[in-house]
């Protein structure tokens, strides 16, 4: 519940800045490897990707809260 609660805190400071970050993994040709990049984008450069990559980190944020929240009523009980 903890992470679900950071991820959702810290969806709302990106949107309220109007700047946020996705990694992008690219495989790599040694060895199969994933490698991370991040995509910076900002609100008044490119509205659209902004608006996707906002919908990502909030359905995520979301999903792993509600997780979070049904495993602690569950061992609640």
């Amino acid at each position: 519940m903890v992470l679900g609660i950071y991820l959702l805190v810290n969806a709302g400071y990106e949107e309220f800045h109007g700047s946020t970050t996705k990694p992008v993994a690219l495989m790599g040709r040694r060895y199969n490897t994933a490698y991370l990049y991040r995509i910076h984008v900002l609100r008044d450069n490119n509205p659209e990707l902004f608006r996707e990559f906002m919908s990502t980190h909030w359905i995520y944020a979301s999903l792993i809260e509600g997780a979070g929240c049904f495993l602690y009523l569950k061992t609640k009980k």
